[in-house]
């Protein structure tokens, strides 16, 4: 029995996520609903991601644009975007699993939700090597709280869960110059310029943690551009002391979460708590009246 297709362009970026991919397209391949097309930027691996993507050369939907050399993240990412011919583009890691009804539920959402341009969902984060889940999102699902959120320099909605109407999404090019930042300036753009906003309470990725992951390594570097962006785009302030707080709230929160050792978890969440008393009280309240 054929399944049914979307109109929707997957766009992944990989460099050297070769041990993931076939995670990563079987997880596509199995959606209850396909995409028209799942577009794979290789941004110049020296692993074995090319003879994978071979592999799945039987995928009509696949698409694999091949750079010969690295030229970075958000480069990729606006190759994949440029190429994308679906009414809406998902984005997705290629280390990441999508659950079965991703496509279809992101859809039905956006087609039901008209002033809505982009959709995101809670996701769940998974060891790579235990294959248990660690924890879960707990994004705010209406506009205006996810608007407050990016004007308050923090994340409304996770990059890799998002469904975006392509006629909003092909008006923004990332920026390379603000890696590991570049999902904040492009939404916190788009918000500004008066796009809307929404997430699913339901988680509908898998996120994966591991050595290279954004999840388990946080920069203060990133901290800081994500900061400075906030400040350019919403003509705030934001001080050093504070940035840096923040940064050790949010690298001690994610040690909190990802660690397995019963000793020097409590301590993570002391001292998460000591940086930002505040969002650790938040954060166990919503998971207690959840």
């Amino acid at each position: 029995m054929l399944k049914k297709t979307a109109s929707v362009s997957i766009v992944a970026a990989n460099f050297n996520n070769g041990a993931y991919l076939k995670d990563f397209i079987n997880s596509v391949n199995e959606s209850t609903v396909l995409p028209e097309e799942l577009i794979v930027v290789d941004d110049g691996s020296t692993d074995d991601s090319l003879k994978i993507l071979e592999g799945f050369s039987g995928l009509a939907y696949l698409k694999v644009i091949e750079f010969q050399e690295n030229r970075g993240f958000c480069e990729a990412l606006n190759a994949g975007i440029e190429t994308a011919t679906g009414d809406y583009i998902m984005r997705v890691d290629p280390d990441d699993i999508i659950l079965k009804n991703r496509v279809e539920t992101q859809v039905e959402f956006l087609e039901a939700n008209k002033e809505i341009d982009v959709v995101g969902s809670n996701v769940i984060y998974f060891h790579t090597d235990t294959k248990k889940e660690v924890f879960r999102s707990n994004f705010p699902v209406d506009h205006s709280t996810i608007k407050l959120t990016f004007q308050k320099g923090e994340h409304g909605v996770q990059h890799p869960s998002t469904l975006i109407r392509a006629r909003v999404m092909k008006k923004y090019k990332y920026v390379q110059g603000n890696f590991r930042a570049e999902d904040y300036d492009i939404f916190a753009r788009m918000i500004k310029d008066g796009h809307r906003f929404a997430n699913i309470a339901e988680p509908l990725t898998k996120m994966r943690i591991h050595g290279q992951s954004v999840s388990s390594n946080i920069q203060y570097s990133t901290i800081k551009r994500t900061f400075e962006i906030r400040d350019e785009i919403f003509g705030t302030s934001t001080s050093t002391l504070k940035s840096r707080f923040y940064y050790w709230y949010i690298l001690n929160y994610r040690k909190f979460l990802i660690s397995q050792n019963k000793f020097s978890k409590p301590m993570y969440l002391v001292l998460a708590g000591l940086c930002d008393p505040s969002k650790v009280i938040k954060r166990f309240s919503k998971t207690i009246w959840a």
